[in-house]
């Protein structure tokens, strides 16, 4: 489990003026919820953050909580939700999750395709479709995985693995609908595979000849994307972001 220090402060004012001030210092409103507790302001700053957040390409972080000012001034979370400005893409607001490192929680781990350039259905012609990226799991935070792996060396056209098929390390156990679909192999449209054909162009000015009837084109329907299941977390969520 990696554990990464981010200094942090009590923010002692709140509202949409006194957060977009500090937005301009390059300061960062955050909450932390958890255990039942008090939600806590906090204020973190922005570079810091989004270097650690960065670096981590993908896998989990456990903060570790230096906070200014507070009774608990040491604290190791997780981060739950963040909130983006969608022009800027800068971050607008945090939300942390309290951690016990002897109580589960629940959390969402990157799912990391395997043998994708091997697969059989794609070398028979079909489409590989990764439906998840994340998985939610239930688990100590110990035994909490960088990854789940997902080899999709032997699926076939026409075949899908879900949530219930993920194998999962010991101790750690899928929150989200196990009929949800994670990766599939799709059968190429009509109009896909004409247009990767060589010559298609040709080929379809050409007239048929007389009397002969035109083939059928068969093709198979897209499969439809199963949502991710998209558990809430156990404890309450802050009311209000600024």
């Amino acid at each position: 489990m990696k554990q990464v220090p981010l200094s942090a402060k009590i923010r002692q004012s709140r509202g949409s003026s006194r957060a977009r001030r500090s937005r301009n210092e390059g300061v960062v409103p955050a909450e932390i919820y958890g255990h039942k507790e008090e939600n806590q302001s906090i204020e973190i700053v922005e570079k810091e953050f989004t270097k650690i957040l960065s670096s981590a390409k993908g896998e989990n972080i456990f903060f570790a909580l230096n906070i200014e000012g507070a009774k608990e001034s040491n604290v190791l979370a997780v981060v739950k939700e963040i909130q983006y400005n969608k022009i800027s893409n800068r971050v607008l607001h945090a939300d942390f999750h309290k951690i016990n490192m002897k109580e589960k929680i629940r959390i969402k781990v990157p799912i990391r395709i395997l043998n994708s350039d091997i697969c059989e259905g794609v070398k028979a012609g079909g489409v590989l479709q990764t439906m998840l990226r994340t998985v939610e799991v239930q688990c100590l935070p110990t035994e909490v995985p960088e990854s789940i792996q997902v080899d999709v060396t032997s699926l076939v056209i026409g075949n899908s693995v879900h949530v219930s098929d993920l194998k999962l390390p010991e101790g750690v156990k899928a929150v989200q609908a196990g009929g949800s679909v994670v990766v599939s192999v799709a059968q190429q449209m009509a109009e896909e595979v004409k247009a990767a054909a060589p010559g298609a162009e040709g080929a379809a000015a050409a007239a048929p000849a007389a009397g002969a009837a035109e083939p059928e084109v068969l093709t198979a329907k897209k499969k439809e994307e199963a949502p991710a299941a998209d558990a809430k977390a156990g404890d309450k969520k802050p009311a209000e972001k600024k």
